[in-house]
């Protein structure tokens, strides 16, 4: 049977994604991968009518390879080896910084070692983006607590040791890359303007909403965004950077702007907001699902977007393999892309008794796709089920777009004028308010939220489940089609 050239670049993609799953668990080293692939080609030169299928094989194979590459080589010249001693090292800054509470967290990669570390400290003295720093501290191997594998996750991002409280001499400042730099600093600047003009917990919101600073939100209002189902538009994630770009986009047609420049003006608003937030490879990853979309809406074709999906993901996973299994951002993104290209068209019929006014029916179809199509994945990793989340988030969402326009003027006009900024940002501060309320009023609901955390079986025969739902689906809609082109 002749394979379609699309068909064979989406199975291409989706074995490779298979091998990288599979390197997670399976041990294949440079010798193994050369043996198998030499097997396999091996074959594959006498059985030519099989070749696609042998190279699958072989894509798993590298893709297990490629996971396995990236583990890091523990020997003296690595950081994590001295786990559970008192060490002293030099390190640079490479992240920005993050404060909460009273403590101050930040990675350094090292000068005379490889690998990362975790620094948790007191707040103060507050250190910066490219920081040279010499410290000592006890180091401390992650361990996985309450079901959590916080390990697995901070090994994502490369890091194999934590170090609390160690006893820190700063050596040099601005060792960093110079654009990262400017970043961080205009994005303070920016966090400095905005808390002049706004009082709290508004600011905090706001901070959280516009520039991804979650960590100064009190603890209260956090917990309450928790079980209301709403943390998602204070986290940059793909789940809440693809349900606000539906939103700006029913917007721009409700204004009656034309889906392409709807389109180029999403697309441009993306790679600002990833811009502003610090270009993390969280954020860039989020921006990139919400792009795809937009290209999904822009160009209606659910074969092409289905290959620039998993392409994508493919792509990401070679440049990081680890976030496939450990990056829960990464999976509620890919998720809820795929839900709101696919699921939404299910589920419009039925929501027709739902008023189109303001876009509130579409809003509320992709706001229902992405919880559907991520609850189970949701429910494994965290355990919370909220009830009202629905319609929370119908309730908020269509106020997002408004509270970003008036935060980006607020921001804009407070670098020449305090007065102004504040001024602006009374209409954010009402809006604000607004979701504050909303969140108050239904998180004191009885059985608002329920804790309850699933298997990973469950998980796995929910998302098989809905694969074999979509395939039955697509066989039925493609014998229509074929039928009425006989016809």
């Amino acid at each position: 049977m002749q394979i379609k050239k699309s068909l064979k670049i989406f199975y291409c993609c989706l074995f490779f994604i298979v091998g990288i799953a599979f390197g997670e668990f399976l041990k294949c080293d440079w010798f193994v991968f050369i043996c198998l692939s030499g097997g396999l080609s091996a074959i594959a030169v006498f059985l030519q009518k099989y070749r696609f299928v042998f190279l699958c094989f072989g894509l798993i194979v590298f893709g297990c390879f490629w996971n396995n590459f990236f583990n890091p080589r523990i020997d003296k010249n690595h950081i994590s080896f001295y786990n559970n001693q008192q060490k002293f090292f030099i390190g640079r800054i490479v992240d920005d910084p993050v404060n909460q509470g009273s403590e101050q967290s930040f990675s350094v990669v090292l000068e005379n070692f490889r690998g990362k570390v975790l620094v948790k400290k007191e707040l103060y003295p507050v250190f910066r983006y490219g920081d040279l720093l010499a410290l000592n501290c006890m180091l401390v191997q992650p361990k996985s607590f309450e079901g959590f594998r916080y390990d697995k996750f901070l090994a994502r991002s490369g890091i194999y040791s934590l170090c609390y409280n160690p006893t820190i001499k700063l050596i040099d400042s601005n060792q960093g890359n110079f654009l990262l730099s400017k970043i961080f600093s205009f994005k303070s600047f920016l966090l400095g303007r905005l808390n002049q003009t706004i009082s709290e917990p508004q600011a905090a919101l706001l901070s959280g909403i516009l520039l991804g600073v979650r960590a100064s939100l009190p603890e209260k209002l956090s917990d309450q965004f928790n079980r209301v189902g709403i943390t998602h538009i204070i986290a940059i994630s793909g789940f809440n950077i693809t349900i606000l770009v539906v939103v700006l986009l029913n917007l721009a047609k409700h204004f009656y702007i034309n889906r392409k420049k709807a389109t180029w003006l999403v697309l441009l608003f993306l790679c600002f907001f990833v811009v502003l937030t610090g270009a993390s490879g969280s954020v860039v990853r989020a921006g990139i699902m919400g792009g795809l979309v937009v290209f999904a809406k822009y160009l209606g074709r659910k074969s092409a977007i289905r290959n620039v999906l998993v392409l994508s993901a493919a792509m990401m996973l070679f440049f990081n393999p680890k976030i496939l299994l450990w990056d829960a951002g990464f999976q509620l993104s890919f998720l809820s892309t795929i839900g709101l290209i696919y699921l939404s068209p299910v589920l419009v019929k039925y929501f027709q008794r739902v008023p189109e006014f303001f876009s509130l029916r579409e809003n509320l179809i992709s706001t229902v796709s992405a919880i559907i199509i991520t609850l189970p994945l949701i429910l494994f990793n965290f355990g919370r089920f909220s009830v009202v989340a629905p319609i929370v988030n119908v309730l908020i969402l269509p106020t997002i777009p408004i509270i970003m326009f008036l935060g980006f003027l607020q921001l804009f006009f407070s670098v020449f004028s305090s007065l102004i900024g504040s001024i602006i940002g009374w209409g954010s501060w009402f809006f604000l308010t607004y979701i504050i309320k909303i969140v108050e009023k239904w998180d004191g609901f009885p059985f608002a939220s329920f804790d309850i955390r699933i298997p990973l079986w469950c998980m796995i025969l929910f998302y098989f489940f809905i694969v074999i739902v979509f395939l039955r689906r697509s066989r039925r809609e493609l014998s229509t089609f074929a039928s009425d082109k006989k016809i």
